[in-house]
């Protein structure tokens, strides 16, 4: 059985995306881990890959974290994890630009029910 998205892992996914939004409106603890995210990848990422998938050879952030894609986790197989093994999964979401273009993720990581770390993964 390979997992799937459940109503509380879209719900972490809302208030994930929610939290990388308010890192970059806001000015919290979390927003130098996400601008540093996006600046790298502005910088190192050819302006032909933004253009084809954001419209604009330089999106703003707010672009950026729209487009970003929750990191589809559908290999793994839910009868090989151990219950901690699941539990993690359900409580890092990684979020990650279109078509594979990085090997880093933004990961939103969630402590009962709550937010309360975003980190670069890779």
């Amino acid at each position: 059985m390979t997992i799937t998205l459940n109503s509380n892992v879209t719900e972490k996914e809302t208030l994930a995306r929610n939290a990388l939004y308010d890192a970059i409106s806001f000015r919290n603890v979390f927003t130098q881990v996400v601008m540093q995210f996006i600046q790298h990848h502005l910088d190192t990422v050819p302006a032909a890959y933004w253009t084809a998938h954001f419209g604009t050879p330089k999106p703003s952030t707010e672009q950026i974290i729209e487009k970003l894609e929750l990191d589809d986790r559908s290999f793994l197989n839910a009868d090989e994890l151990t219950e901690d093994e699941r539990l993690f999964h359900e409580n890092h979401l990684d979020f990650i630009l279109p078509a594979d273009v990085s090997i880093y993720a933004l990961c939103v990581s969630f402590e009962q029910s709550q937010m309360y770390s975003i980190s670069i993964a890779n």
